[in-house]
């Protein structure tokens, strides 16, 4: 691979990142992302500026799925009055096992830390699936995570990013 960038998760933006491919294996969680961009601030930024890497890989090694929830929402009307409220709902094991075969497509709109402990990395990655009748957002899940190293690779830049 061209690029390598180990360890610099908070150099990345995955403001517009999806999920071509999400594999948890024994000790890895695996992902290949279609425009992750890459921050000026990263080791591999050849470019200064924020710019979309092509597909990435992202190994994060030692790593597996701790626990899943769906995320809740309140629903209200337009005079502000509460019309629904669906609380979030925690995955079961047979679910947190068969949730990244789903995720095929959906955002990964973040990867964040919450804590280091004894060199093992504990996030929080956020997925969104969108509705594809009207391009909003279905469904949205949070997934806590820990792994030991992160590895994003990709193989060439993109274009910059326009703002």
């Amino acid at each position: 691979m061209a690029f390598q960038s180990i360890d610099e998760i908070e150099k990345f933006s995955f403001e517009d990142c999806k999920i071509s491919k999400f594999q948890v294996e024994e000790s890895q969680i695996y992902m290949e992302l279609e425009a992750l961009i890459v921050k000026p601030d990263n080791s591999q930024n050849t470019n200064y500026t924020e710019s979309y890497a092509a597909t990435t890989t992202v190994k994060l090694t030692g790593g597996k799925i701790l626990s899943g929830i769906k995320d809740g929402y309140k629903y209200y009307d337009a005079n502000d009055v509460l019309i629904r409220e669906v609380p979030d709902e925690a995955f079961t094991e047979e679910q947190l096992e068969a949730f990244p075969k789903t995720c095929e497509g959906a955002f990964l709109y973040a990867l964040t830390k919450e804590k280091q402990e004894d060199n093992v990395n504990y996030y929080i990655m956020g997925i969104e699936f969108e509705d594809e009748e009207d391009n909003t957002v279905a469904d949205s899940y949070q997934l806590n995570i820990c792994f030991e190293k992160a590895v994003f690779t990709w193989e060439t830049y993109l274009n910059r990013v326009q703002r």
